[in-house]
C-alpha cells in the first residue's frame, strides 16, 4: 500500500494526472465541434498516445529543464483537436488556451481550499483526495459554463481574427506554467498570495480571449447595417423612379379609358370602371405629405393587398421632414416588412391587420406600429430574436431601426402582449439627422 501511495505521489503519476485534467477541460471545450470520421477510434488512440507522451516527455524534460516539465502537457494538447475534429488551427489554439486556463484556475482554487482545510493539495491521501477531485471538477464545470455563454455568440472567424492575442496567450500560459511549478507547496509562507495571483492572472487571460467578443460582434453588425443602409438608399431611388413611371402610365391609361368609355355597350362601361379602379390604386391610395413615406407605403399597400392584410395609417408626413429620405424609407420599410411577415401567418384573415400612426406633440415625434402575431417572439436585450434558421445573417432589421432612432436622439421599444406586437419610437424633431 505504501508503495502504491508512493507511486501516486511521484512525478510520473503527476504528469499523468495533469494530462487527465487537461483532457477533461478540452473535452468540455470540444462540445459542439464537428467530429471527424472514425471519431471514437481517433479519440481513443489520440488520448493513449497523448498520455504516454506526457508522462515520457515529462520525465525526460524534467531531467534537462525541471521547471518546464509540465509545459509538455500544454504543448502536446495543441495536436488533439485537429486530429479528432474539423477545426481550423486558430480555433483549436483558442480552445486549448481557454481549457488550460480554466484547468489552472480550478487547480489553484482547489489547492487553496485544501490548504485552508488543513491538508496538502499535492499529496494524495484517501478520502481527502476524492473530495479534492470533486471540488476541482465542480469549479471546472462552472468556469466552462461561463465561457460557453460567450462561445455561443462567436462566429466561425472569431478566433482567426484575433490570432495575435492567441499567440500572446500561448506565450503567457507557458510563462505561467514555469513560474507556478515551484510555488505550489502549501508550506510556503506566501502560498495563498501566489495562488490568488495565478487565479487573477488566468482570469485576465480569459478576459483577453473572450472580452473582445462583444466588440467583435458589434463591429460585424455595424458593417452589415451599413451595407443594408447603402442597399436601402439605392432601393429607395429605384422605387421612387418606378412609382413615378407607373404614375405616368396610370395617368395615360386614364385618358385612354376616357376615350374608350365613349364606345358602345354597358358591359364595356362596367369593365372599364373596374380597370380604372385597378390602375388608380397607385395614383390615389397614399398622400401623407412626405414623399419618401408615400413611396414605401404605396409599395407595402400593394403587398398587403396581395397577402389579404388590411393596412391602416394615420400619419402627418410633414412632421417627418427633419429626417432624411433614406432614413424614413429604411425605418418604415423595415418596420412594415417585419409586420407583414408576421401578420400573413395568421390563419384567421380577420386578424391580418397592421396599424401605423405617426404624430408630433410639441418637439417630439411619436411613432407606433402594431400588428397581430401568430407566435409571440422571444426577446433578448429588448429585441425579438429572429425566427429564421440563419441567425447570423438575419435579425438586423430591428437593429437598423433602433440605430436610426438613436441617430436622431430617440429611443425605440418593442413589446408583445396577447399576440399583439407593438413597436414604439419617440424621436425629438430637432434631432441631429440630416434633412432631405
Amino acid at each position: 500500500m505504501d508503495a502504491f501511495l508512493s507511486f501516486l505521489n511521484g512525478d510520473a503519476f503527476g504528469y499523468f494526472l495533469h494530462a487527465i485534467e487537461m483532457l477533461i477541460a478540452m473535452a468540455l471545450f470540444g462540445i459542439g465541434l464537428k467530429k471527424r470520421t472514425y471519431f471514437v477510434l481517433r479519440v481513443i488512440s489520440t488520448v493513449c498516445v497523448y498520455l504516454i507522451l506526457c508522462v515520457g516527455l515529462g520525465i525526460l524534460i524534467g531531467m534537462i529543464f525541471p521547471n518546464g516539465r509540465y509545459v509538455v502537457v500544454f504543448l502536446l494538447a495543441f495536436a488533439l483537436y485537429p486530429v479528432c475534429f474539423n477545426i481550423n488551427v486558430w480555433d483549436s489554439m483558442f480552445r486549448v488556451v481557454a481549457a488550460a486556463t480554466t484547468q489552472n484556475i480550478s487547480f489553484c482554487f482547489t489547492g487553496m481550499v485544501a490548504g485552508l482545510c488543513g491538508w496538502d493539495p499535492l499529496h494524495i491521501v484517501f478520502p481527502l483526495s476524492v473530495l479534492q477531485s470533486a471540488i476541482y471538477l465542480f469549479v471546472q464545470a462552472i468556469l466552462f459554463l461561463l465561457c460557453r455563454i460567450d462561445m455561443k455568440n462567436m462566429d466561425v472567424d472569431f478566433a482567426q481574427e484575433r490570432y495575435p492575442l492567441i499567440i500572446i496567450a500561448v506565450i503567457l500560459s507557458i510563462i505561467n506554467y514555469v513560474i507556478q511549478l515551484d510555488r505550489r507547496a502549501v508550506t510556503m509562507t506566501d502560498f495563498y498570495a501566489w495562488q490568488i495571483m495565478f487565479i487573477s492572472f488566468d482570469i485576465l487571460l480569459l478576459c483577453m480571449l473572450f472580452g473582445l467578443s462583444e466588440r467583435n460582434r458589434l463591429r460585424r453588425e455595424n458593417a452589415v447595417l451599413d451595407q443594408l443602409r447603402a442597399s436601402e438608399e439605392h432601393q429607395y431611388e429605384l422605387d421612387q423612379s418606378a412609382i413615378e413611371t407607373i404614375n405616368i402610365k396610370c395617368h395615360d391609361l386614364k385618358h385612354q379609358l376616357n376615350a374608350l368609355r365613349g364606345m358602345e355597350g354597358e358591359a364595356r362601361d362596367r369593365a372599364l370602371e373596374d380597370v380604372e379602379k385597378a390602375v388608380m390604386i397607385y395614383d390615389s391610395v397614399v398622400q401623407t405629405g412626405c414623399k419618401p413615406l408615400d413611396v414605401i407605403l404605396k409599395n407595402k399597400y400593394l403587398l398587403c393587398e396581395r397577402e389579404k392584410i388590411r393596412l391602416t395609417y394615420m400619419i402627418d408626413g410633414e412632421k417627418l421632414s427633419f429626417m432624411s429620405a433614406v432614413d424614413i424609407y429604411s425605418l418604415f420599410g423595415n418596420a412594415l416588412d417585419n409586420a407583414i411577415r408576421a401578420t400573413r401567418e395568421a390563419a384567421d384573415e380577420s386578424m391580418r391587420v397592421i396599424n401605423v400612426s405617426a404624430k408630433a406633440r410639441g418637439q417630439v415625434l411619436f411613432l407606433h406600429i402594431e400588428n397581430y402575431v401568430e407566435h409571440e417572439p422571444t426577446f433578448c436585450d429588448g429585441i425579438p430574436l429572429t425566427t429564421k434558421e440563419d441567425k447570423v445573417n438575419h435579425g438586423f432589421g430591428i437593429m437598423s431601426m433602433r440605430r436610426t432612432a438613436e441617430r436622431y436622439g430617440g429611443v425605440m421599444e418593442v413589446s408583445c402582449k396577447d399576440h399583439m406586437f407593438s413597436l414604439d419610437m419617440t424621436i425629438p424633431t430637432g434631432g441631429s439627422g440630416k434633412t432631405e
